[in-house]
C-alpha cells in the first residue's frame, strides 16, 4: 500500500473529508489530497504530528512507504 493509499485510508476511517484534515493539521487546502494522491509527502516534521492523531507510531505509518 502506497503511503497515500494509507493516508487516504486512515482519513476515512476518522469519518473526514478532505477539507477537514486540511484543517486539523493546519494546512494549505488541497495539500491532504496531494499527499494521498502520492504527488508529494508531509515533510518528515510533521509525521509524529500525523501518526499520534492517528494513534499510531510513525514507523508504523510510513510502514510500506518507506
Amino acid at each position: 500500500m502506497s503511503f497515500g493509499a494509507k493516508l487516504r485510508t486512515l482519513r476515512e476511517a476518522r469519518g473526514l473529508p478532505k477539507a477537514g484534515i486540511d484543517e486539523v493539521f493546519s494546512l494549505m487546502r488541497g495539500t491532504w489530497s496531494n499527499w494521498e494522491n502520492d504527488y508529494n509527502t508531509p515533510e518528515e516534521e510533521l509525521l509524529p504530528e500525523i501518526a499520534n492523531y492517528f494513534g499510531l507510531r510513525v514507523k508504523d505509518l510510513i510502514g510500506d512507504a518507506a
